[in-house]
């Protein structure tokens, strides 16, 4: 900072000099005076000139200091001028306009007591001071100017590599537009000789964000891939010459990897259309199985499903075949099979094609899934075949007696829809009143209830049916692999009680517990057994399911009346209780007579339920008597044949002869002596 030169100034001008053109004149006897007036002369000259000397002094220092406050204010300014100019507040052709404004907005300085020269001094020393403020200035504008080209370069490189990376685009039309002179002016000036390989990232990053936009676009296209994989490999290749080798690789790499996972892709995608296409297949079997034609919908789904694959040329084949299909299912069961069998003559004696054998196969497979379903779901074939749906079984009033007619009503009505289609179709249709949803939780619900509740379920099925036989059938459906619930169903179905009254449903189930959680000891399976061997013999033949139906209710029997009528075990060496086996005999079969065979020989039955001895022999004596008379047989004879029950018809036996059933000769029909 210039600053003004202490002690330099001039004098003149500043105090007024002592009048010294008077003389005074003093005699010679006056010299003491005259020496005493020079002394106080000199003394008041020294006084003048330093109180001049302070008074310049003071006004010098006073203008350095206005210089030094000058100095800080155009230091802030300038600053305050550099800092809008780097934040983007201040256009760098605006500032000496700016700065200019500034400085001529500050107070003016008038310094006093300065002499002329001091005072132009100080003026240039202002001036020097404000000058170099605005060279400090121009040196911030300069900068100021390099960033904004910076900022405006990088922009515009953002903005052009923006474009390169979209659909489309034209990588040497961006880089055309980098290439203008007034661009390569303003890099130059923002970056100096650095621009020219900045220019030249510029182009690798378009060529690269360009060749990474093709790998996008073609993500999944195959062809496109291969393209592109040629444009950065090929000797022509449109990247070849334009990127360098290291990128060209990183990209090759994405390529490449994308091309594998594209060709694994699309023979996945081959191999799930085939899986799909077999499963439209088989869905077209499944829908040719039931004899219902499929909606026009479903057959668009299943040709959309099969095209592209290697069976959609069989769409057509299998409509047709379904239409055989669907017209043979129409036709009686004996029909069926025996246009099936005629078939399998045919390719026999002629020879046939794959595809006949397999139409053939075909054929013979919805016959068996058709004849299946009838037989093990009937209402949902009937369904199927008449387009009437089935009401759902209302269970939730089981527990009141209104329910549980409300559900037999249920069970009756179904009942009749599966009899009139035995009538139709024949006896191969199940006695099955219960669709698959509604047995499975009826079997899961029957596993946990207790004894009342599994016998109100029976009650109300035993009382939707008319006969044995479908009772029978719909207690199997929901408990064929629970053997004590299906014997107690039946009892309860047939009201069966002993001779003092005891319901026997009830007893076997509670037996039932006692043999499965072994709270009371029970003499071993083996002793019940023998026991019950020696007390049936050969009423129900060995080995057939009537005898092991009877032992299981035997069984439980004895195990359920062993506690009420005070017989203990002494652990499994126990004996079996004569008394209480034979009770239990009787209540679970009706109990045992003896027939005589011969002269000294006789057999055992079983009687009908509730009838005692003399009654049964009686009934007996005439039957036989009657089918004497009828078939011409001598009575002597049939009385000697040995009777066996005829299931599920209580009451009726058979009669065997050598082992057989003896036959009518009259009608040739078995003959059944029936005595209830």
């Amino acid at each position: 900072m210039a600053r003004i030169p202490m002690g330099q100034f001039q004098t003149a001008n500043v105090l007024p000099t002592a009048e010294r053109t008077r003389v005074i004149t003093l005699d010679a006897d006056n010299r003491g005076q005259q020496a005493l007036a020079s002394a106080v002369g000199g003394i008041a000259e020294r006084q003048i000139d330093q109180q001049n000397q302070e008074a310049r002094a003071l006004a010098r220092v006073k203008a350095s200091n206005q210089l030094l406050d000058r100095e800080s204010q155009i230091s802030t300014i300038t600053n305050d001028l550099g800092e809008k100019l780097r934040l983007g507040q201040l256009k760098p052709d605006d500032a000496s306009a700016a700065y200019e404004q500034a400085v001529g907005a500050l107070d003016p300085m008038t310094p006093e007591g300065l002499d002329q020269i001091e005072s132009e001094q100080f003026g240039l020393s202002l001036r020097r001071m404000q000058q170099g403020g605005l060279s400090s200035l121009d040196g911030k504008v300069s900068q100021a100017r390099i960033s904004s080209a910076q900022s405006d370069l990088l922009s515009r490189m953002d903005m052009l590599g923006k474009d390169a990376g979209m659909p489309g685009s034209d990588p040497l039309a961006i880089i055309r537009r980098m290439d203008q002179e007034d661009i390569d002016t303003v890099g130059r000036m923002a970056y100096g000789m650095d621009w020219d390989r900045r220019k030249q990232d510029f182009k690798d990053g378009i060529f690269t964000t360009h060749a990474s936009q093709q790998l996008v676009g073609a993500r999944n296209d195959l062809g496109k891939l291969k393209d592109l994989q040629h444009q950065l490999t090929a000797e022509d290749g449109f990247y070849t010459s334009r990127l360098d080798a290291d990128k060209r690789t990183q990209l090759l790499n994405s390529v490449t990897g994308r091309i594998f996972q594209v060709q694994e892709h699309n023979a996945r995608q081959a191999e799930i259309a085939e899986m799909r296409a077999m499963r439209v297949m088989d869905q077209m079997d499944r829908q040719a199985a039931t004899g219902i034609p499929p909606s026009p919908a479903e057959q668009q789904r299943w040709q959309a499903a099969l095209a592209g694959t290697s069976m959609a040329g069989e769409y057509s084949a299998r409509i047709e075949q379904m239409n055989q299909v669907q017209t043979l299912l129409r036709m009686p069961l004996a029909e069926q099979q025996a246009f099936i069998q005629q078939q399998r003559q045919q390719l026999a004696a002629n020879g046939g094609s794959v595809d006949q054998i397999a139409n053939v196969d075909r054929l013979e497979r919805a016959i068996e899934s058709n004849m299946k379903q009838m037989r093990d779901q009937p209402l949902e074939w009937n369904a199927m075949r008449t387009g009437a749906a089935v009401d759902p079984l209302d269970f939730t009033g089981i527990g009141s007696p209104e329910g549980q007619d409300a559900l037999s009503a249920q069970i009756a009505s179904r009942m009749d829809t599966i009899n009139a289609m035995r009538k139709q179709i024949g006896p191969e249709v199940s006695r099955n009143p219960f669709l698959p949803q509604e047995a499975g939780m009826l079997k899961a619900a029957l596993a946990q209830a207790d004894d009342n509740t599994k016998l109100q379920v029976v009650g109300a099925i035993a009382k939707a049916t008319s006969n044995a036989n479908d009772f029978a059938g719909a207690l199997k459906a929901i408990a064929a692999d629970d053997q004590p619930l299906m014997l107690a169903g039946m009892a309860q179905a047939r009201q069966l009680k002993s001779t003092d009254g005891m319901d026997v449903a009830p007893v076997i189930l509670a037996g039932n517990k006692v043999l499965q959680d072994k709270s009371s000891p029970m003499p071993t399976e083996a002793k019940l057994r023998a026991v019950f061997d020696e007390l049936i013999g050969q009423a129900i033949p060995s080995g057939s399911s009537q005898r092991e139906q009877a032992f299981g209710a035997y069984k439980a029997l004895y195990a359920g009346m062993a506690g009420p009528a005070g017989v203990t075990h002494d652990g499994t060496a126990a004996e079996v209780d004569d008394k209480l086996a034979a009770k239990a005999l009787e209540m679970a079969t009706g109990g045992i007579s003896e027939t005589k065979t011969g002269l000294f020989s006789s057999a055992k039955v079983v009687r009908p339920y509730g009838m005692n001895d003399d009654d049964f022999q009686d009934a007996l004596g005439a039957q036989i008597g009657a089918l004497a008379e009828r078939s011409g047989i001598a009575k002597g004879s049939l009385e000697s044949m040995p009777l066996m029950p005829v299931q599920g018809t209580d009451g009726a036996y058979y009669l065997l002869n050598g082992g057989r059933m003896q036959l009518d000769p009259k009608t040739g029909e078995p003959m059944i002596v029936r005595v209830r």
